[in-house]
């Protein structure tokens, strides 16, 4: 590895990263309307930017996506491969 970079850190240090995959590990079914997602960044005290700093990498990684439920509203999911990588972080978490 070298210099080189891990692209899993590079993610997981972002700030946004593991706000987002957490919150929508906490839901049900892992996913929640959109305007929800961002009332419940508030309650955590944090902020929209910091999710939309990460969306970007968390869509093209595909640990995050988009669909509109019955009533079209927009609602944000965690993906079973963004599940997984929340597990793993919560089992290394475990071991520290």
């Amino acid at each position: 590895m070298g210099n080189q970079t891990l692209k899993f850190f590079n993610l997981f240090r972002k700030r946004g990263f593991s706000e987002t995959i957490s919150i929508l590990h906490s839901f049900p079914e892992k996913e929640i309307v959109q305007s929800k997602f961002f009332e419940q960044l508030q309650k955590e005290k944090s902020y929209a930017n910091s999710y939309f700093r990460v969306k970007k990498d968390l869509l093209a990684h595909k640990l995050i996506a988009y669909k509109l439920n019955d009533d079209n509203e927009k609602v944000i999911f965690l993906t079973e491969k963004g599940a997984s990588i929340w597990d793993k972080v919560q089992e290394i978490e475990k071991l520290i």
